[in-house]
């Protein structure tokens, strides 16, 4: 089997994965949900402007700072947001954890399916 092909396999097995299928999910429920979308298209709009401020020289005002953090506690009180913010923290831990398995056997070293990174 290639390296393509291996590749080809890791991908459908992380799309088929629970970590994978919750994090649809939840995008779901949220892109379906108007006031989570009217939250997340402030934060951008306001962390955009921050990034601006950052690529100019400039400092984050301590306005927009508190602004940032007001639209953050927005997101957690809303229920499609947080449940999708959790869902992509887990899936995250999933690549990360594969990309760490993969390293290690790059260096030789061994790391089974279920070392959850431990050994890596």
């Amino acid at each position: 089997m290639s390296i393509m092909e291996k590749a080809q396999e890791l991908g459908t097995e992380i799309v088929e994965s629970q970590e994978f299928s919750e994090l649809k999910t939840a995008e779901e429920a949220m892109e379906a949900d108007e006031a989570a979308q009217e939250i997340l298209q402030e934060f951008q709009t306001k962390q955009r402007k921050a990034q601006m401020a950052q690529q100019n020289g400039q400092p984050v005002s301590d306005e927009l700072k508190k602004e940032l953090q007001g639209i953050q506690a927005k997101m957690q009180q809303n229920e499609h947001v947080k449940e999708y913010m959790e869902a992509q923290q887990k899936f995250g831990k999933v690549m990360q954890t594969v990309n760490q398995v993969i390293s290690a056997a790059i260096q030789g070293e061994e790391c089974g399916p279920d070392c959850g990174a431990g050994c890596c």
